[in-house]
């Protein structure tokens, strides 16, 4: 670490470039990430860095660059910069105005995730500031389109036409870091997986005729008695190797009981019961009791054109998430032992569910690092419900070990996961330097970087 940083002037620095990215309006659809690309390269130019700049299609820009290094294999700090939409009548601050008040920037990718691309873009310039003289390749990436789903302009993208610019055995991107509280103890968390994503359409045939005359072969009532088992049923369980890794990091050191009660989770008889006992509010048990095991929802009907014309065919889209181990073929299994035979299936959109391993290289950097900046609160491994950009590289490049960590520290009133995507999202500037200066200090220690003197 170089004492000599002069902190409190990062501190504004990293503070405005995120306003200033918040104020680039890059919410996809339609993206128009080539605008933020475009701050970016300017910034890293400026600083005597080579920006490259590509774009996927007209406005759909991603930017790279490069810190040399030595013969280890290479490490890329990942960042996406294309936003959710937002309804401003909802907002106490303009959702693009980058607003700083309270202590908070406020805006759109405040946290999702215009915060770390302005953390990451801050070390690459520290990085160049102190001389650093690092052990491999330091690759830095702002990229679009992670917010659409299918992530057709991004990373994906980029490994396709122009891998040469971020291809690299393990990335740092978002996804972690949050800190969270069970029982007496606090830990923060360092994601190493996502679940898979099988998105389909089932379909119901049925005989098509006049409304005035009901019969029993309707398609629509075929489809709402295939799938009314969905809200009641669980799929079988699966924990995870992270899963567990996780249980019991959260189990160590805690009372008799909820240890117990954390590691019962894990037993398919015994989950729901223990997962009702435990300390923590309802939003984080639906979410452990998802990362549990595969999940359906259904998110969309389609069926009939005319009041009085019963359609032959109904078709419900179905949100699936994959737990660890999971694949399509197990999935389609699982689900017709809840809703039946009678549906058809048609596979829209499908990516593994991925994992890292949860020690060695980066992941113990990590703990290492917060173990310094906040002792009180030792790394555990986690994995995510979504998606991040992740689903797009490690398919094409299977065995990069991507991990999510970004740290904040949450605060009442600013619960990092009720602000992403949601309206008044917002970032403490504390916080913001406080992950610049562990990112700062994660990025030195694995790559063993020295300083000029």
């Amino acid at each position: 670490m170089n004492n000599n940083i002069d902190w409190s002037q990062v501190r504004d620095e990293v503070a405005g470039y995120l306003q200033d990215l918040i104020r680039i309006d890059t919410t996809n659809p339609p993206g128009n990430e080539a605008l933020a690309a475009d701050y970016i390269a300017r910034i890293l130019q400026r600083e005597g860095y080579r920006a490259i700049q590509t774009e996927s299609a007209p406005g759909r820009g991603n930017v790279t660059t490069r810190l040399g290094g030595g013969g280890q294999e290479p490490l890329l700090l990942l960042g996406h910069t294309d936003v959710v939409a937002a309804d401003a009548g909802h907002w106490t601050h303009p959702p693009f105005s980058g607003d700083l008040a309270d202590g908070c920037i406020w805006g759109r990718g405040a946290l999702d995730m215009k915060n770390m691309v302005a953390a990451e873009l801050m070390v690459m310039l520290l990085l160049q500031r102190t001389g650093a003289r690092p052990d491999r390749d330091v690759i830095f990436a702002a990229t679009a389109d992670e917010e659409a789903g299918k992530g057709e302009h991004g990373p994906g993208w980029l490994l396709d036409h122009h891998p040469e610019q971020i291809e690299a055995p393990v990335i740092l991107t978002e996804g972690g870091g949050h800190d969270v509280v069970i029982g007496a103890a606090r830990f923060t968390t360092c994601q190493v997986g996502q679940k898979g994503i099988c998105r389909m359409k089932a379909i119901a045939r049925g005989r098509p005729g006049h409304g005035s005359v009901p019969h029993d072969d309707s398609a629509i009532l075929r489809l709402c008695a295939a799938l009314a088992p969905l809200q009641s049923a669980h799929l079988p369980l699966h924990p995870s190797a992270t899963m567990r890794a996780f249980l019991d990091g959260v189990a160590a050191g805690q009372p008799e009981s909820l240890a117990a009660d954390l590691r019962a989770v894990l037993v398919p008889e015994q989950s729901d019961a223990a997962l009702g006992r435990l300390p923590i509010d309802a939003d984080t048990r639906a979410q452990w009791r998802s990362l549990l095991r595969n999940t359906a929802s259904v998110t969309l009907l389609q069926a009939g054109s005319k009041i009085n014309v019963i359609p032959g065919e109904a078709v419900a889209w179905i949100d699936g998430r994959l737990a660890p181990g999971a694949t399509q073929e197990s999935f389609l299994a699982e689900l017709r032992q809840v809703v039946g035979h009678d549906l058809d299936f048609e596979i829209d959109q499908y990516s593994p569910p991925l994992e890292a391993r949860a020690e060695g290289g980066l992941y113990e950097v990590i703990v290492s690092v917060m173990q310094r900046h906040d002792p009180a609160a030792p790394v555990v491994p986690s994995l995510s419900t979504g998606g991040t950009d992740a689903k797009h590289i490690v398919p094409r490049r299977p065995g990069t070990q991507v991990y999510g960590f970004m740290p904040y520290r949450q605060q009442p009133g600013l619960e990092e996961m009720q602000l992403i995507h949601g309206h008044d999202e917002r970032t403490s500037v504390d916080e913001l330097l406080f992950a610049t200066r562990v990112l700062y200090d994660v990025v030195t220690n694995y790559t063993h970087s020295t300083e000029t003197q």
